[in-house]
């Protein structure tokens, strides 16, 4: 079944993460290519597909109007998860958008933080201040990949609402959860180390707080590749 539609990686990978039988919110559903994998898969018994803009969610709609989806979705036009039901929602994917974006529309839906709620997060942008956001509102990542996808590396959280409110020191800031032992992981360090290297080379101010961020993160990727080469 869940070979009818075919994903990106980063995609399959949010998918992956959504719990079977679960009544998902895919929010910016674009092509609505995610709703219809989550419940040809099973993953999802019921999904809303979201997205703020007409168009998107016109082709999700015309996707998703195969017979074999009947009743068991709805595509709302809305900004996030504005006016869905909180109560039925079990797990929220938010995929595609930047961090602002995606801390907005987690904030503006404070019953995310209600027991057995779980967020399937893909940032397309600064990586480092989802995680903060979550950490300092409560929420912990429990699991969390790196994703190589079209020269670019993506992330891709599992995250639910424990309370426990943390400020995440350099390496969780800036790595996460993310196993470095896989080909993606080394790549997510290797274009985080030349992202770093860049901001350093550039401000060469050793009282910078961005300066000494960007060393400190240089520091951490070093002592993992220190790390690495024990092992081998």
């Amino acid at each position: 079944m869940g070979d009818r539609i075919s994903l990106t990686r980063r995609l399959r990978a949010a998918a992956d993460l959504v719990r079977y039988g679960s009544v998902a919110a895919d929010v910016g559903c674009d092509h609505g290519k995610l709703s219809a994998y989550l419940l040809d898969s099973g993953r999802a018994e019921f999904v809303y597909a979201t997205d703020i803009r007409k168009q998107p969610l016109a082709k999700a709609a015309a996707l998703l109007s195969s017979g074999r989806y009947e009743g068991r979705y709805e595509c709302v036009l809305t900004d996030g998860l504005n006016g869905l039901p909180a109560d039925s929602i079990t797990d929220v994917v938010i995929a595609g958008v930047g961090d602002d974006v995606t801390e907005k529309i987690i904030g503006d839906a404070p019953w995310l933080k209600e027991k057995g709620k779980r967020l399937v997060l893909v940032p397309a942008s600064r990586h480092e201040r989802v995680r903060q956001f979550l950490a300092e509102n409560g929420f912990s990542v429990i699991y969390e990949q790196a994703v190589s996808e079209r020269r670019h590396v993506y992330t891709v959280i599992a995250a639910e609402y424990t309370g426990d409110v943390s400020s995440p020191d350099i390496r969780e800031k800036w790595l996460g959860r993310i196993d470095m032992n896989t080909d993606d992981g080394r790549e997510y360090t290797v274009v985080l180390k030349r992202r770093m290297e860049a901001v350093a080379g550039g401000i060469r101010d050793s009282e910078d707080p961005v300066y000494r961020e960007a060393v400190s993160v240089l520091e951490e990727i070093e002592a993992l590749d220190c790390g690495a080469e024990e092992q081998t």
